[in-house]
């Protein structure tokens, strides 16, 4: 009998049915045995929808607008800096607008001013006893220089009716050391104040320009 069991042959493995079962098997959704639902399924996931694809175009074109508005607001500031001293996110705070320009506050509360009591000066009407000069000169401009210089090196913010209130006591200092020199050339009365007090706000200016190149700069909105 041992040798009856060696000489019997070993049946083959059946192959696998491909019976209904195995059909339904593999046509059932979710089944990885088809290579062609895999790939639609796959493409289904890839494929941005038509909102999407509506929201980056919207993005692109508003990034563009804004690029165009940027360069267009910095070619108007660098027309109208001669008169504005100051870049367009700075026009609703440090300016004042007349028209369609943008004038520094300063300046506008400044040099009006100074030209009237210079002229009334050398007309001889002076705002105040010559006696009180160059005293009431010199007393007048430190109120700008401080709040100037202050700003200028971040010891207090920005105020608008300071800087004018400020500004209208050294505009009557500069109008009336420039009626002296508008009678007698190189007056002291005029010359030494403003070599003083000028030489103290070019260094407070050059001091906050060199602070702001470490700073970008902010995005410009409308005014």
């Amino acid at each position: 009998m041992a040798n009856t069991a060696k000489s019997q042959p070993r049946s083959a493995p059946r192959p696998p049915s491909s019976g209904p079962t195995d059909v339904a098997d593999e046509l059932t959704p979710g089944n990885d045995a088809d290579p062609a639902a895999r790939i639609d399924r796959s493409d289904d996931r890839e494929r941005p929808g038509p909102a999407a694809a509506t929201a980056g175009v919207d993005a692109c074109f508003e990034l563009q607008v804004a690029r165009i508005a940027r360069r267009h607001r910095d070619r108007q500031g660098r027309r109208q800096l001669w008169l504005s001293h100051h870049w367009p996110e700075h026009y609703g705070q440090r300016c004042v607008r007349i028209g369609s320009r943008h004038l520094c506050r300063r300046c506008t509360a400044l040099y009006p001013f100074a030209f009237l009591v210079a002229f009334l000066s050398a007309s001889g009407r002076p705002p105040w006893p010559p006696d009180l000069d160059p005293a009431a000169i010199w007393l007048l401009s430190i109120p700008a220089t401080v709040a100037f210089i202050g700003e200028a090196i971040g010891l207090f913010r920005y105020s608008p009716k300071w800087q004018v209130g400020t500004t209208l006591l050294a505009a009557a200092a500069f109008g009336r050391a420039l009626g002296y020199e508008l009678v007698e050339r190189w007056s002291s009365e005029f010359w030494q104040p403003i070599a003083v007090f000028g030489g103290l706000w070019f260094f407070a200016s050059l001091f906050a320009a060199t602070t702001r190149r470490k700073v970008p700069r902010r995005p410009v909105t409308d005014q």
